[in-house]
């Protein structure tokens, strides 16, 4: 986030999101993170990463929900692109 960007505010279904979430017990890591749109919160919470996995989460295994911005173009996504064209 930049000075000029606005604060995200709370995590809406359709955005862009962080999850952060209990792993169950006797794994190498306790957590992990998953980043994708939000699809639902209740009566768990769903995301659709970008490669079109779907992870749904437990609302009770839920260490933290942030909102993201937008997903950032990469210099050689946009070059792709630009060729494309």
């Amino acid at each position: 986030m930049t000075k000029t960007d606005p604060p995200l505010g709370p995590p809406v279904i359709g955005g862009r999101v962080v999850v952060r979430y209990r792993l169950p017990p006797g794994g190498t890591h306790p957590l992990t993170d998953v980043i994708g749109t939000l699809e639902q919160l209740e009566p768990a919470v769903v995301v659709r990463t970008a490669d079109g996995r779907v992870v749904e989460v437990d609302r009770g295994d839920v260490v933290r929900l942030k909102a993201l911005g937008p997903k950032p173009v990469r210099r050689s996504d946009s070059r792709v692109r630009r060729l494309s064209d």
